[in-house]
């Protein structure tokens, strides 16, 4: 399942398709912040989560 989920995410960050605006930034930092939970353990998917917060993070504006 890691293996496929770590797809999943690889396959979102390299397309280049045309982003829809689905969340709030509130929305979008709380689940940055659930995904870095998930990546802290060492079950299944820790490091898909990982890889995708990392990508996320980099598309929010910075905090001034």
């Amino acid at each position: 399942m890691n293996d496929r989920l770590l797809s999943l995410v690889d396959g979102v960050v390299d397309l280049d398709e045309p982003r829809l605006p689905l969340l709030t930034l509130r929305e979008a930092q709380a689940a940055i912040e659930l995904l870095r939970l998930l990546a802290a353990g060492n079950g299944e998917g820790a490091h898909a989560a990982r890889h995708l917060a990392r990508s996320l993070v980099r598309r929010l504006p910075s905090e001034q």
